[in-house]
């Protein structure tokens, strides 16, 4: 039943960050179309004052952050608000008798704030799942009868040698080793956001203290979903999983990079905040066993996204 929530949940998150991707784009295509229209006199008048006069109005509008007017030769006639941004639209400018005036580009708001809390929602969710399982596990335990007292002749035997208490407030978790002769199932490869631009920028202790802090977030990831490390963080950085089946090692792999993606994201503003470096990273999932491919396939991206 848990692992059924993960996958739906997953599911929702790409379908619903998709949805809202192509909902916003088509809103801001039919805004230029009717600021165009509107804008289309000015234009051919190289009437100034009036684009200008257009082009903050239209900023002031929620889903538009910048705004940029074109002539025919492709000069620019006038802008307003931001200068770049992912998510833009280009139109023609035409008069009504169908002569080309120039062009408008509208650049949109390509904030992630709806699907930050979306995520949150299912990050919290899951949590609260695993919590329940292990109160679970516990109810059944104290629930189970005690076991059957030995005979009366037979001689009791000797105490077990009681283990060390380990006073550290977050104890290792237990790993199993790989199984001899185990074969790879899946595979999750981290690439980090212009990493050669960080190596130039930052001293080589500096850079191992940011890259270690992150190697640590990674590492009790790949204990939570049974991962085993490929190279650190700072090179061709990765887990493999090779619990079969491939589907459920896949599986594996799919949540233990949402989780450190979504883990990443939370601890930018903290990170930023204290003056430290903030890494941001690509991810990628995949079951093919070919390590270069993956990580080339990585590499080639979307940042924070997997």
């Amino acid at each position: 039943m848990l692992l059924a929530m993960l996958v739906v949940g997953v599911y929702f998150l790409e379908h619903f960050s998709a949805g809202l991707e192509q909902e916003r784009k088509v809103q801001l295509q039919a805004l230029a179309q009717q600021t165009a229209r509107r804008a289309a006199e000015a234009l051919a008048s190289e009437d100034s004052i009036s684009i200008n006069l257009i082009g903050r109005e239209t900023v002031q509008l929620k889903p538009v952050v910048g705004i940029r007017f074109d002539d025919t030769a492709g000069e620019q006639v006038g802008a307003a608000g931001e200068k770049t941004s992912p998510l833009r639209v280009t139109v023609p400018a035409a008069l009504p008798d169908g002569e080309l005036a120039g062009t408008l580009t509208l650049l949109g708001d390509n904030t992630l704030l709806p699907r930050k809390q979306i995520e949150a929602g299912f990050v919290l969710a899951v949590l609260c799942l695993l919590l329940l399982r292990v109160a679970a596990a516990l109810i059944q335990q104290r629930l189970q009868p005690p076991q059957a007292l030995e005979e009366p002749d037979t001689p009791a035997p000797a105490a077990p040698p009681v283990p060390p208490q380990n006073d550290a407030p977050f104890p290792p978790i237990a790993r199993s080793p790989v199984p001899d002769g185990a074969q790879l199932q899946a595979q999750l490869r981290l690439s980090i956001v212009n990493f050669d631009h960080i190596r130039q920028r930052y001293t080589d202790d500096a850079l191992q203290e940011v890259l270690a802090e992150y190697q640590q977030l990674l590492d009790q990831v790949a204990a939570l979903y049974d991962g085993h490390n490929g190279p650190a963080i700072g090179e061709q950085a990765g887990l493999y999983f090779y619990q079969g089946p491939a589907s459920r090692a896949a599986f594996s792999a799919l949540c233990a990079g949402l989780l450190f993606l979504r883990v990443v994201r939370l601890l930018a503003p903290q990170r930023k905040q204290a003056g430290k470096v903030s890494l941001e990273f690509k991810a990628l999932v995949t079951a093919d066993t070919d390590q270069d491919e993956a990580w080339a396939l990585c590499v080639a991206g979307v940042p924070g996204r997997l």
